[in-house]
């Protein structure tokens, strides 16, 4: 078995590869990737096993160059999964140690590999400086009937509130794939209201000139009387659907309007035959996002950030100046700046 450089001669392979395996998510897909090449102007650099010319087993992986050396990811971009996904042990330690081989090079600086809350892989050769972890939060939506019924008595009772509550409203939801622009819109709003860091318009821009409208990625948006006040952008990959981005006006909030969209798009892909809902992940300290999720009958799928720092010099810049060395990628876990590098 060797391990090579996922090159277009082998993407037909990596991707009959990944729907094989029911724990690939969107984040390893190649779509999901080279969107974030043309986003990120990041390099592509995923590695595949190969047995004869079989795929085994495949890492995605994405770098990016800086004047502090090459920082590489898998995955890179709020919070993408990427790792280890392989048929067998085998395949998994030797992208692993080709991994460790890559992240001990002179000129890498840092090197994250971020896993998959629905692989089972052994981490433990690994080589890492420091680590960091997020619960991963999915709710099982593959029924075979009864989807909506079933999906609620998996809910908490206050869930289920929700999504009354917006019933009895008049709120109405439907699939709207060119709203696109108004999820980008609102979105930016609800960031701003938070102070936080939104998605940029680009990143918009490229959905549709990577994925397919309808079947790899769909629009939800809530109306009342006629007014669009909520919506949702989901991807849609082998057997699990992302919850992506979602967003609120927030002089609606109190509508509920985004949990009767959830509750659309849950029962949509339960009928389809997805098998999970995925929230994404969610940080130890952020109680109240913990408990909004795990009230929609999640299961807790903990996974790790396994970082090797080669360039000490990273520690000791403040996490603004790390940002903009490296714009989307994950350097390292602020909590291990020098004290006088911390965020206020």
């Amino acid at each position: 078995m060797r391990v090579a450089e996922l090159d277009a001669g082998l993407s037909e392979a990596y991707a009959e590869f990944l729907l094989r395996r029911p724990t690939s998510l969107l984040y390893q897909s190649l779509a999901y990737q080279r969107l974030l090449v043309s986003l990120l102007a990041a390099e592509p650099r995923s590695l595949v096993a190969l047995d004869g010319e079989t795929i085994r087993g495949v890492l995605p992986l994405l770098a990016r160059e800086g004047s502090y050396g090459i920082v590489y990811n898998s995955l890179p971009y709020y919070g993408s999964n990427g790792g280890v996904i392989a048929d067998d042990a085998a395949a998994a330690e030797l992208l692993l140690s080709t991994f460790n081989d890559i992240a001990s090079r002179p000129d890498t600086a840092a090197a994250t590999l971020v896993t998959n809350p629905l692989e089972t892989v052994d981490y433990r050769s690994l080589l890492h400086d420091l680590s960091d972890f997020r619960i991963g939060q999915l709710t099982p939506i593959g029924h075979a009937a009864e989807h909506a019924r079933r999906l609620m008595d998996a809910f908490h009772s206050k869930t289920r509130n929700m999504v009354r509550k917006a019933e009895k409203a008049g709120v109405r939801v439907a699939r709207d794939e060119d709203a696109l622009e108004f999820v980008a819109t609102v979105h930016r709003e609800n960031m701003a209201e938070i102070g936080g860091r939104a998605k940029s318009p680009r990143f918009f821009a490229l959905v549709p000139a990577h994925f397919r409208a309808g079947s790899e990625y769909r629009v939800y948006i809530a109306s009342i009387d006629g007014e669009p006040v909520a919506g949702l952008l989901a991807f849609y990959f082998n057997h699990t659907v992302e919850y992506y981005t979602p967003v609120v006006r927030k002089e609606h909030r109190e509508s509920q309007a985004l949990s009767l969209i959830v509750f659309t798009a849950m029962c949509d892909a339960s009928r389809e035959g997805y098998g999970w809902w995925n929230w994404g992940g969610t940080w130890a300290s952020q109680d109240g996002v913990y408990r909004f999720k795990k009230r929609w009958g999640t299961l807790d799928r903990r996974y790790q950030y396994y970082t090797r720092l080669r360039n000490p010099a990273l520690k000791a810049l403040e996490a603004r100046r790390l940002l903009e060395a490296y714009p989307d990628f994950y350097v390292l876990p602020f909590s291990a700046l020098a004290p006088s590098a911390q965020p206020s």
